[in-house]
């Protein structure tokens, strides 16, 4: 009798230890291992990450890869503004909280445990990373597609190949005392705490394709085509006057965020006119000032221009220009 005991229980045993195993193995399944390795920034890099990128009051900071919170945190405390950190890993995540906590901002801050490629960060006004090369290389489609121009972004240490910053610095941290650094870094390679790169962008707004631009004249309007091409924060551009054949110069093409500023050079009866525009883009529309080069006049002409919509395209992520096949 006991042993018929015995063998009754061994099917549930064995069905405990086959679900255990399953669940175990699912559990193992679903958990992805970072792809970098966590090694905090210097508080010092912190610093001049968050004075780059101009950080204040009613900027919403979304830290990738966060760590242990000490951008997001710091970020919070400092400047008051509201924060977001996001990484793959819960041990990160449940220190950033308690981080959060102990600093006194745990009501500006948030953590979240997820895989940054499929975060949305389309609120952000800043961006901060501390990656790798090629890590950064595949976030890059994602930071162009989703936030909205004049986003701040700042890298510790790594690049984005071709997209060059709009700023960067070096910080010399200096102390290999430092124990933050000691507890997660091999003592023996000194440059850690010696010298930090910081790099700097700035979302760029799409200008690609071609413009039908207005200005007011005494005798009605005067109308240009403009055709634009961009390699990320980098513009070029050709233009024609009215209907004809006859080329406009645009010259000095810069673009930052959504502020576009260029210059027109037309030849007019023997002499050359430099026509100075600026203004801001919204959508498939542009408009702002425009002011004649060396006219006595102060006054400034608003000028409004209009992309065709079928020329909209993505920014070029190439060195290798077009040849202005725009129609």
């Amino acid at each position: 009798m006991e042993n018929r005991k015995r063998c009754s229980k061994r099917p549930w045993i064995g069905l405990v230890t086959g679900l255990t195993f399953i669940f175990l193995s699912s559990a193992a399944a679903q958990q992805i291992e970072p792809e970098v390795p966590f090694v905090p920034t210097p508080e010092k890099v912190v610093a001049e990450m968050l004075k780059m990128a101009q950080v204040g009051k009613d900027d919403v900071l979304y830290d990738l890869g966060c760590g242990d919170g000490r951008i997001v945190i710091t970020a919070a405390k400092e400047f008051g503004c509201r924060g977001v950190g996001i990484d793959i890993d819960p041990q990160r995540i449940r220190e950033s909280r308690k981080n959060a906590i102990k600093a006194g901002v745990a009501d500006k801050v948030q953590f979240i445990q997820m895989d940054l490629f499929e975060a949305e960060i389309s609120e952000a006004t800043v961006v901060t990373l501390y990656l790798l090369s090629e890590v950064n290389l595949r976030l890059r489609p994602k930071l162009l597609r989703e936030l909205n121009p004049g986003t701040r972004v700042v890298s510790h240490e790594f690049s984005m190949g071709e997209w060059e910053p709009d700023a960067s610095s070096s910080v010399k941290t200096g102390d290999a005392k430092d124990p933050q650094v000691l507890d997660y870094w091999d003592p023996n390679i000194a440059d850690y705490w010696d010298l930090h790169n910081v790099y700097f962008w700035i979302i760029p707004g799409n200008v690609m394709g071609t413009w039908k631009l207005e200005i007011p004249d005494v005798s009605g309007k005067k109308e240009y085509t403009l055709k634009f091409e961009q390699v990320f924060q980098q513009v070029r551009g050709e233009a024609f006057e009215g209907s004809s054949s006859i080329p406009v110069f645009i010259m000095d093409d810069k673009i930052k965020g959504n502020t576009l500023q260029f210059i027109l050079e037309r030849k007019l009866k023997g002499r050359t006119e430099r026509l100075h525009f600026e203004g801001s883009m919204q959508g498939n529309t542009m408009q702002g000032t425009m002011k004649i080069e060396g006219s006595p006049g102060t006054n400034k002409i608003q000028w409004t221009a209009r992309r065709v919509l079928s020329t909209l395209r993505s920014i070029i992520a190439s060195r290798n220009w077009g040849l202005f096949t725009l129609n």
